[in-house]
């Protein structure tokens, strides 16, 4: 292999592979980029099983073929160099990266053996936008437990109305709608932690496509192609357990101010927490207590059906990630069962109650420590004086006693 390219496109396509490629794997090569150049274009490429990425870039081949190197030390070396245009060279298990002023020289792995993404076909695919907005509105709501593989997933569902995209960890649940012209009769679920990835790399305006292998979701657009791993399983039916939630009353109030109201009684976090919203016709109140002390925030609803009364504990950190996905004009409908379902345009997401946590424990005052008694220097040095002549007549009397 022999190109000259421009050293800031390659730099950007090998910091994006880096992101992908792992930094610890029991398989060497996984750690690797692969750099393939032929026909006018070099592509970058790299995986770690889950999720894999190609980027290509146009650059002047003087002789096609293809190396394996390190992803991270790759990135290394092209920010060290300052040229505008650098020159790859690959022969002998070697690549050398050249500058005007400076060269480096590594040792490369075979290409044959690195593991290449599979690409449906195009006419199998239909458009997507919007994917850093839909992983923010969904990724935040899925489980951590690794015991629950299928509660790290986001659920993509492709409707006649466009796509839809559903997160959660059985304690609350994220519904956001996704581009409407994405549209089908199918769903498929894709780990969140591979979704977050795509959505770093792409932006909201991007025009992509999406398809399946079977075992793969694939987005692509022009010199740019991410492939995630499915997983297989029964996920539940979002719509309709959000149906089966039986409402008490609905209020309408603005997403981003009661944002705030809760931030703000926030304040006194602490480890132990009592946080509870309570409703009382157009009032929403806002409490906060811990070891730290108690806050309290009003803030002025709007009631739209029933009679807003009762109060209902939460998780406050569960939350406020529900809230911070959440915009403009908002819904909130409390059901019986202290169930909380926020409803924008783009978002409804339904946070589930607790039971009214425990009182506060007060840590008992400190104790001040109290010094030993001390006698006075003196009274002191008298007794060792009187102890002195004491032990002086104990040894005069041994000879007499012998």
């Amino acid at each position: 292999m022999k190109i000259t390219v421009n050293r800031q496109e390659l730099l950007s396509a090998a910091q994006d592979a880096a992101k992908i490629a792992p930094s610890v794997s029991p398989l060497d090569i996984l750690k690797c980029a692969l750099l393939s150049a032929e026909d006018g274009r070099l592509t970058v490429a790299a995986t770690n099983i889950e999720t894999a990425l190609e980027r290509r870039i146009p650059v002047e081949i003087q002789e096609e073929g293809s190396a394996v190197i390190d992803a991270k030390m790759l990135c290394g070396m092209l920010d060290l160099l300052e040229d505008e245009a650098i020159s790859i060279t690959g022969e002998s298990h070697k690549l050398t990266v050249k500058g005007k002023t400076a060269s480096y020289v590594m040792a490369v792995q075979d290409a044959g053996d690195y593991p290449r993404m599979e690409i449906p076909f195009p006419e199998d695919t239909v458009p997507v936008t919007g994917i850093p907005a839909m992983a923010r509105r969904t990724v935040f709501a899925v489980a951590e437990d690794d015991s629950k593989p299928m509660m790290k997933c986001v659920h993509l569902i492709f409707t006649a109305d466009g796509l839809k995209a559903v997160g959660s960890d059985r304690y609350r649940i994220a519904v956001a709608k996704g581009d409407s012209k994405s549209t089908g009769a199918v769903s498929f679920l894709i780990p969140a932690a591979s979704l977050n990835a795509l959505a770093q790399l792409v932006t909201n305006k991007d025009q992509l496509r999406v398809g399946t292998t079977g075992k793969t979701l694939v987005f692509m657009k022009e010199d740019f192609l991410f492939s995630a791993r499915l997983m297989e399983g029964h996920y539940f039916d979002a719509d309709q357990l959000l149906n089966r939630v039986q409402g008490t009353f609905t209020v309408l109030t603005d997403a981003e101010k009661l944002r705030q109201t809760v931030a703000s009684a926030s304040a006194v976090s602490g480890k132990q927490a009592r946080f509870c919203i309570a409703f009382q016709g157009n009032t929403l109140r806002v409490t906060y207590e811990s070891e730290y002390g108690a806050s309290a925030r009003e803030l002025e609803v709007v009631p739209l059906s029933g009679t807003p009364a009762g109060k209902y504990w939460y998780t406050p950190a569960k939350l406020m990630e529900c809230l911070k996905a959440l915009n403009g004009t908002l819904m909130l409908e409390a059901a019986a069962n202290g169930a909380l379902v926020m409803r924008t345009d783009s978002l409804i997401c339904m946070q589930m109650a607790i039971r009214e946590p425990g009182p506060i424990a007060v840590k008992p005052a400190p104790v001040p420590k109290t010094e030993p008694e001390t006698k006075p220097e003196k009274e002191k040095s008298g007794e060792k004086s009187k102890a002195g002549r004491k032990k002086k007549k104990e040894n005069a009397a041994l000879p007499a006693a012998a």
